[in-house]
């Protein structure tokens, strides 16, 4: 049964609308976090975005600080982007992290890709042995050497971790398309540059990766789940912006925009989004609209990065054990009604059959009659052992009458209250039971709160305190001394100054007397004091300071990103539960009431009548018994007067005749209302039932097995460039679009 067909005839089933719920929070839950972030956060951290981190030179002229200006704004978006997706995953003392820079021109077309790497050198070996299929690999922090034999690797570490990058022209596997529109016209970047009016920006990605796995059989195509995250910077002109799929965020002079998008997620699940509520939808794309005055765009950034979840996240979300034991029970229980619906005919058949036997034996009494002169005695002992079990044959029919109004009764009963439809205060109650336990599974201290909580405080005190964000605040502490007009050889002639007139102690505790600090190095032009105020001001005093700062902001703000983001997902598990446990509810019981109501086409009885037909036959059964019971009491008397009155006996065996066939007739009905409950049962099994488990068994199992496949699929996806099989490895992608400017 496909997803069609089974919304035809189970629309809103809970179970199916239920996994959509958990579905959509297991997997959005990783990115939801960006959303939460204070608006002043979003320029609060710097990351690094260069081509060419040792081609930069110092340089105090107006043009390079504009340059440095636009750099750092990069870094902000690209860094920030990052964050929200990299989650410290590694178990290892030794693992490889790889950032994919993808340069791209205003539509999204690869001009360059750059490939950066983290070799961590957890347990200080003196040799790291590494895998890459890079070209022009270079060292970017360090003097450490390697040897390189085909795509091994081998270098001499001493025990520190390496950082090391490289090009290749390998397509990656996800890319980004970017389309512009003004007053809903598609129009290029550079015809874009200084036009007014309504502008439209439309990011489109592709996922290229993708494996095959079987599900119930059958090979299927599942995509590695990229989430992607798209940004960018918007300055004056802009206004009235809007974003799908995302989030605007403000610090009063700048407009940061940011969306999230899963390309590929839908065709992994192979499922059809009309199948749910109107306004569910996967994001495979953001579009950002605004007004715009003169339009112009610094850059773009996109992250992108797979295996965000594990199975461990997600067995909570979909462990089925109890819906499967309650399908079994219900399975069970209709296999024990249409059992008992068979033994009653059986029964009831049988009853039938005896009556042939019993009137028989009525006709044989006659006859004995006829000659009561060689019998008389006989007959009379004949017919009082009748009378006597006349009063067990009423008590069993009175039984079986009981029991099929009982029957009739119940299956009314159930017919009639599953037409009614739930009570608010039955929602309320459904509502309530499913916040419970939403409430118990996010409740401090339990699996899934800790999970989310410390995933989103790792990420950013992470972000926070690796070297990255402490060089970048370094940085920005020596630009804020050159923008008081103190420049690096500013504070180094001032420092050498005061050192050749008052000496200078260096951390030997070596002494340099004002004589011997104006004198020179030996083998270069340089003074002692010169050189002792270059070592102090670039030897650490702010990389300590860059050091303090970043420290304490992700000391003071990761227990507020931790509970926030813990909150969000709560909510929007609640939301879903209420919503899918409500609606199944009452489609179940519409679908059960068709079920027994509807008729067959033979007898024209459905579960409902038929039931009713079955307790009018054992009623009018049970009203004939008194008058089989006179006739026989009547040839009791007739019996004892027997030699005196024949016609009384006569009589008698003819009232008794015409009770057996009455008898013989109400059995009849009865058997025919046994044989249409034993059908109705098992057109309502075979209906209503079986389908119900088949659709279960069918598509929703399937669903929880592709949802499976994704997530080792993401799992698998370790690199890009290449890693060796003993080392854990991280991949992200980091896309960079040029900006679009006037000449």
């Amino acid at each position: 049964m496909k997803y069609k067909e089974l919304k035809e005839r189970y629309k809103n089933r809970f179970s199916i609308r239920m996994i959509a719920g958990v579905l959509c929070v297991a997997l959005i839950g990783g990115s939801f976090g960006i959303y939460q972030l204070q608006e002043g956060k979003m320029m609060a951290v710097q990351a690094v975005v260069e081509e060419d981190e040792r081609s930069a030179k110092a340089d105090d002229t107006d043009t390079h600080k504009k340059e440095s200006s636009k750099k750092d704004t990069e870094k902000t978006l690209a860094d920030r982007l990052v964050s929200v997706l990299d989650q410290d995953t590694q178990q290892n003392l030794d693992a490889k992290e790889e950032t994919v820079y993808l340069i791209t021109d205003a539509n999204g077309n690869v001009k360059q890709t750059i490939v950066s790497n983290w070799l961590k050198n957890g347990s200080a070996n003196a040799e790291i042995k590494d895998v890459s299929e890079l070209s022009e690999i270079e060292n970017v922090k360090g003097d450490e050497t390697f040897t390189q034999n085909g795509n091994e690797i081998i270098w001499q570490a001493n025990g520190q971790d390496i950082y090391y990058r490289g090009t290749t022209t390998k397509e990656a596997p996800i890319s980004e398309k970017v389309t512009y529109y003004l007053d809903g016209k598609e129009i290029s970047p550079q015809e874009l540059a200084g036009k007014s009016g309504k502008v439209k920006i439309r990011f489109d990605y592709t996922n290229h990766a993708k494996t095959t796995a079987k599900i119930n059989g059958k090979k299927a195509d599942i995509y590695v789940p990229f989430t992607v995250v798209s940004g960018m910077i918007l300055k004056d002109g802009f206004h009235n912006v809007r974003v799908n799929n995302g989030r605007i965020l403000s610090d009063g002079n700048k407009i940061a925009v940011v969306g999230v998008a899963m390309p590929g997620l839908k065709e992994s699940l192979d499922i059809d989004e009309n199948d749910f509520d109107k306004d569910f939808e996967f994001p495979e794309f953001v579009e950002v609209t605004a007004d715009v005055e003169n339009f112009s765009l610094e850059m773009t950034a996109t992250a992108a990065m797979a295996g965000l979840l594990s199975d461990s996240e997600l067995s909570n979300g979909l462990d089925f054990s109890e819906l499967d034991q309650t399908l079994d029970d219900m399975a069970d229980a209709m296999n024990q009604l249409k059992n008992g619906g068979s033994e009653l005919s059986d029964g009831l058949d049988t009853l039938n059959d005896s009556m042939g036997e019993f009137s028989d034996g009525v006709n044989s009494l006659a006859a004995g009659v006829s000659a009561y002169t060689d019998g008389a005695s006989k007959l009379a002992d004949g017919i009082h052992t009748l009378n006597d079990s006349s009063g067990e044959l009423e008590s069993g029919v009175n039984t079986l009458n009981a029991s099929a109004k009982t029957i009739s009764d119940g299956m009314q009963k159930l017919d009639q209250t599953l037409h009614t439809k739930m009570s608010e205060k039955e929602k309320s109650a459904v509502k309530k039971e499913v916040d419970q336990t939403i409430d118990a599974q996010f409740q401090k201290g339990t699996d899934t709160y800790q999970m989310i909580y410390n995933t989103a405080v790792q990420n950013f005190e992470s972000t926070m305190t690796n070297d990255t964000a402490v060089s970048t605040v370094q940085t920005g502490i020596q630009a804020g001394l050159q923008a008081q007009g103190l420049t690096s050889e500013g504070v180094v002639a001032a420092l050498a100054q005061y050192y050749a007139a008052n000496g200078f102690t260096d951390a030997s505790g070596q002494t340099y007397s004002a004589e011997a600090c104006q004198s020179n190095v030996p083998g270069t032009e340089t003074t002692y004091a010169a050189f002792f105020a270059n070592a102090v001001l670039n030897g650490g005093l702010s990389s300590a300071l860059a050091s303090g700062i970043t420290t304490g902001i992700a000391s003071q703000g990761s227990s507020a990103v931790g509970e926030t983001v813990t909150g969000a997902c709560k909510m929007a598990a609640k939301q879903a539960g209420e919503t899918a446990a409500v609606s199944g509810a009452e489609s179940a019981k519409q679908q059960i009431a068709a079920a027994i109501e509807a008729k067959d086409e033979k007898s024209g009885h459905s579960l409902v009548s038929g039931t009713k037909a079955l307790s009018e036959g054992t009623q009018q059964l049970a009203e004939k018994v008194p008058t089989l019971k006179n006739g026989i009491g009547q040839l009791v008397s007739g019996a004892d007067e027997l030699t005196g009155n024949n016609a009384a006996l006569k009589s008698g065996v003819t009232k008794l005749s015409d009770g057996a066939g009455q008898i013989s007739d109400g059995a009849g009905k009865l058997g025919s209302g046994a044989h249409e409950l034993r059908d109705g049962l098992n057109e309502f099994d075979k209906k209503a039932i079986q389908k119900m488990l088949d659709a279960y068994n069918g598509d929703v199992k399937e669903l929880t097995e592709r949802i499976k496949e994704i997530v080792r699929a993401g799992e698998d996806y370790r690199t890009f460039g290449g890693a060796s099989d003993h080392m854990d490895a991280t991949t992200k992608f980091i896309i960079r679009t040029d900006g679009i400017k006037t000449e």
